[in-house]
């Protein structure tokens, strides 16, 4: 009796697990909308050769002050003045995103899904990976 208890949680759990992991990410694509995690590299590639694009850094100012992907706008994630700055953007247009580590960026893309942006290529690793791969910033 304990060992089908035990067998029926451990199913339980990983029904449950399994639920969770396609929730946490159906989010990311529908048929009016794409999202794409880019490495570094291909991210790059994927910016240099687009041509009608937006590219927003969601980081703080003080960071985006450090140094910053050429020609990114920024709109910071936890800035006052987020929601009204997104909202001033195409929503038709390819957007490129990024911040620190990538952790503000999926929250933000999720917020812009909600308002009718239709395709953002997130950089995977944030920022922090543009560095570390020693490609060109701004200051």
């Amino acid at each position: 009796m304990k060992r089908l208890r035990h067998k029926i949680e451990q199913f339980t759990l990983l029904l449950f697990t399994c639920l969770l992991f396609v929730s946490c990410n159906a989010w990311k694509s529908t048929s009016a909308f794409t999202y794409e995690e880019l490495n570094v590299s291909d991210f790059e590639k994927k910016l240099s050769l687009s041509q009608d694009f937006i590219l927003v850094d969601v980081r703080t100012p003080k960071e985006y002050g450090k140094g910053h992907i050429a020609n990114a706008i920024n709109i910071s994630y936890f800035g006052s003045e987020f929601k009204t700055g997104i909202e001033k953007l195409p929503k038709d247009k390819l957007i490129f995103m990024y911040c620190q580590t990538q952790h503000r960026s999926p929250l933000a893309s999720k917020y812009m899904k909600k308002r009718g942006f239709t395709h953002i290529i997130d950089l995977s690793g944030g920022f922090i990976k543009w560095e570390n791969n020693n490609l060109p910033i701004e200051k």
